[in-house]
């Protein structure tokens, strides 16, 4: 996994909010009983807490800005609804069809007779032109691992493209369609040198169903209908106006109030009362993450799997998730999110059990309560501060630690400086956690060879058994082959516990009746239909 598209998972979860507000009248209808006919016009406001950070996909690293861009920047193929990352999950967007060499060792795609916004044709060279972005060294995509082993991109004829790989192996599909395609007649002008600093509003061009109008930082933004999207008929709405209010506690008065008509990722403390206020459905929907404690397995004890397993007994997870998640999530079990297709949905948790977790810390030595015979077993754990989820659940993880006899300290951190100090191995253990999108690489979180700077395996983890599963999966040339090779890796790091797994959460979308054709089915891209929106 590569460092810069790890850590930006890590942030995510300190929390993302999108809001959504639309007028397309002074009234707001009730919405009749039987089946609409979409309307088209009408403007939707978004609130969100977080600017857009540039108009670039490729230079952004803000997930907001991504759902906005991949609105604006067409892919050639588009995640379908079910398992995350499936080989097989993805439908046409930009190419119509594609098709696998006899070797394996090349994908064609066929694009479709589209145009960009600006009425120029979109072409193979475009294609091309973005590979050449993607993979340049002065282009600091997060994404850029995806691209690794995408030997070339030949342009065949105007509308065919084939990708050429070093290998054949499951991911090259995913790994050829991962990332917007740009216009070269534009964004080719800037020399990729130049990218980080310029202008990208200037480039007001795009194959989706918007492109950027106006933009004032820290403000409001703004996005216009493409009277050239490919898709007849759509988008519905004349404009997305984004309003940047920093404060989610203030996007949920104005959603209460009707100013806002849609707000997604909304605290799940919260989705409860919302959901008895009956201009307001709340939709719970899958989000590919869990959180966890990390424990250093660099530093005694917690290089020790009896003592990790342990502390996972310890922690009444299932608490954790009835009185902090309002139900609004489940108990994690391994090192993959259950909404992944290659995850190992047999295994289970380790259960709550503070009475064996005692007994293992006794024959380690420790304490486990006041008077009894042995060493004092001390823990700091930190978490990025201002979290108020995770710092929550750890006063409760404490508690639940004191009755074991473990003595745990809470030290909450700005991001940057717990990054800092859990990349340099300064910590007995932290309460973070993974937002997965695209492929899951969990070699990049586990393998022995992955501690930073070469992998994310902050933990130090080791287990010659896991790698040398790792380097068979590596062989793999069909997805196929992946499942029983991905469960033995799963089943034997769960049963280390480098990671206290805690729980898989969802999110919380709400939005009132006078907005339609709201649909969250693609947890990764949660705006993936907002073509299909429309105002009653």
């Amino acid at each position: 996994m590569d460092r810069r598209r790890a850590w930006y998972s890590l942030v995510l979860l300190a929390g993302l909010a999108v809001g959504l507000a639309c007028s397309g009248g002074d009234e707001t209808p009730a919405p009749p009983s039987g089946v609409e006919t979409p309307k088209a016009g009408g403007t939707l406001v978004m609130g969100s807490i977080s600017d857009v950070d540039s108009w670039n996909e490729y230079i952004s690293q803000q997930s907001f800005a991504q759902f906005l861009l991949r609105r604006v920047y067409l892919r050639l193929a588009e995640q379908k609804p079910g398992p995350l990352s499936h080989p097989d999950g993805y439908e046409p967007s930009l190419a119509e069809s594609w098709e696998a060499s006899e070797d394996g060792l090349a994908l064609t795609f066929r694009l479709r007779e589209a145009s960009w916004s600006d009425g120029t044709p979109i072409r193979a060279e475009d294609v091309r032109f973005t590979w050449q972005a993607q993979t340049s060294e002065h282009v600091p995509w997060i994404g850029a691992d995806s691209k690794t082993r995408i030997r070339d991109v030949e342009v065949v004829d105007a509308r065919t493209v084939r990708f050429h790989f070093d290998g054949a192996y499951p991911y090259q599909f995913i790994d050829a369609v991962e990332g917007g395609i740009l216009p070269e007649h534009v964004f080719g002008q800037v020399p990729f040198e130049r990218w980080k600093d310029h202008d990208w509003l200037t480039a007001r061009v795009g194959s989706g169903p918007f492109v950027p109008s106006t933009h004032r930082p820290g403000e409001q933004m703004e996005l216009v209908r493409n009277e050239h999207y490919y898709r007849e008929g759509r988008p519905y709405l004349d404009r997305v106006v984004v309003r940047v209010v920093p404060d989610i506690s203030n996007l949920i008065t104005q959603l209460r109030s009707g100013e806002i008509d849609y707000l997604e990722n909304i605290p799940l403390r919260d989705a409860h009362r919302l959901g008895e206020d009956e201009r307001l459905e709340v939709v719970p929907f899958d989000y590919a993450n869990y959180e966890f404690i990390g424990w250093n397995g660099a530093k005694p004890p917690f290089d020790d799997a009896d003592v990790r397993r342990a502390l996972t007994m310890a922690i009444d997870r299932q608490a954790l998730v009835d009185e902090l998640m309002a139900g609004h999530a489940k108990v994690g079990t391994g090192p993959a999110p259950s909404s992944w297709w290659g995850a190992d949905t047999s295994l289970e948790p380790l259960p709550y059990d503070p009475q064996k977790a005692r007994a293992i810390l006794r024959e380690h030595g420790y304490a486990t309560a006041e008077g009894e015979s042995g060493k004092k077993l001390n823990v700091t754990i930190l978490t990025n501060a201002g979290n108020r989820t995770r710092e929550s659940a750890l006063v409760k993880i404490q508690s639940h630690l004191y009755k074991v006899g473990v003595d745990a300290s809470i030290q909450p951190l700005e991001m940057r400086t717990m990054r800092g100090q859990v990349v340099s191995g300064e910590f007995d253990g932290y309460l973070g956690g993974w937002v997965f999108a695209g492929k899951i690489d969990l070699r990049g979180l586990f393998a022995s060879a992955a501690t930073p700077p070469n992998g994310m395996n902050i933990v130090s983890y080791s287990n010659a058994d896991v790698d040398a599963s790792f380097d068979r999966l590596a062989e793999v040339d069909r997805w196929e082959a992946m499942p029983e090779i991905l469960a033995d890796i799963q089943t034997r790091i769960a049963a280390d516990q480098p990671y206290s797994f805690l729980y898989e959460s969802r999110r919380v979308a709400a939005h009132s009746t006078s907005l339609a054709g709201v649909r969250i089915d693609v947890p990764s891209d949660p705006l993936i239909h907002l073509a299909d929106y429309w105002v009653r």
